[in-house]
């Protein structure tokens, strides 16, 4: 007999179960770890926390779009005009990845409302109040979390072979928010998922309009440009000969 596929509430329950370990075990036991670290330590994780800050992703990002727009105006050719339009997508994905992530990471913390690890003591690990818009009561999800996981997903779908190292940077920032006490480990972990699934979901909606992605004949995604495909590394990606033509409708 062969095992079918969870249902959807089956995996619903296994979600839920796995949260409510996180809630109940995990961040009690964290808070106290990250109490009992010493100075030296806490420090580090100070000095690096805020690269989980959207603005040094977002800001030069747009900057590039808006070059990129610029160029291809006064840069007339149809090389000149593929080049740009390539990196104008590839920069508009990544925006609009981590820009997404991290809106959507800010109206769920406000809407939950969950109190910081700092009111603990005082209303325990588990209090919410809820549409609170507060900064006090915006712990759930970590938006540092959510954007550094956006921000190395990204990097990750463009260039696998660096997947190793941004998930490493992106994992140490996210528990580096639990660590300094400004977050629950549960917050950061669901930031991190919020963080992860979100581009992979613009990449689906890219894909479906033949923006930079596309579906590959045999199933899953690839890079519409050969050549692209090629200098970020992808598997099984072949690089174009200099004899043959550039494939170049971005």
């Amino acid at each position: 007999m062969r095992n079918s596929s969870l249902k959807l509430w089956e995996q619903a329950a296994i979600a839920l179960s796995v949260l409510a370990i996180g809630f109940l075990l995990i961040d009690p036991f964290m808070l106290e770890r990250a109490k009992a670290m010493s100075p030296a330590a806490r420090d580090f994780f100070r000095a690096i926390t805020d690269i989980g800050r959207s603005n040094w992703m977002l800001i030069p990002i747009a900057t590039i779009i808006g070059f990129a727009v610029l160029l291809r105006r006064n840069h007339m050719g149809f090389r000149n005009a593929a080049g740009y339009g390539l990196i104008i997508q590839v920069a508009s994905y990544a925006f609009v990845s981590i820009g997404g992530a991290g809106l959507v990471a800010t109206l769920c913390k406000n809407i939950l409302g969950r109190a910081r690890p700092k009111f603990y003591e005082e209303l325990g690990h588990f209090h919410f109040n809820f549409f609170a818009f507060d900064a006090d009561h915006a712990s759930l999800p970590s938006g540092h979390s959510t954007s550094i996981f956006a921000f190395a997903t990204v990097v990750a779908i463009l260039v696998p072979r660096a997947r190793v190292f941004v998930y490493t940077l992106a994992a140490w920032v996210a528990l580096s928010r639990v660590l300094i006490g400004v977050h629950y480990f549960t917050d950061a972990a669901l930031g991190a998922i919020l963080g992860t699934v979100i581009p992979y979901y613009v990449r689906d909606r890219f894909a479906a309009r033949r923006w930079l992605f596309e579906y590959a004949p045999g199933g899953g995604y690839r890079l519409r440009n050969p050549r692209t495909q090629a200098w970020l590394g992808w598997p099984g990606a072949s690089r174009p000969s200099k004899s043959s033509p550039a494939k170049t409708d971005v």
